[in-house]
């Protein structure tokens, strides 16, 4: 399944709309896991709106990683 993902992944790519950077296969592997959490949490809770999982997954995607050493 990561494999059709992942050639999605690479036609964002193509298209401009995703950088690289990222092994294609890790982005579709987010990507699946992302999905799958939403439909459990959905499952157990309900009334999940599509707003905070996008809202914080633009923050994280926005942090700056530290150098150490």
């Amino acid at each position: 399944m990561p494999g059709l993902r992942a050639e999605l992944v690479d036609a964002y790519r193509a298209a401009g709309t995703l950088a690289g950077g990222v092994p294609s296969d890790h982005v579709a592997r987010t990507m699946i896991a992302t999905a799958q959490g939403f439909i459990v949490r959905e499952a157990l809770f309900g009334d999940v709106r599509p707003e905070a999982p996008e809202g914080g997954l633009r923050g994280l995607m926005a942090m700056k990683t530290q150098k150490t050493g």
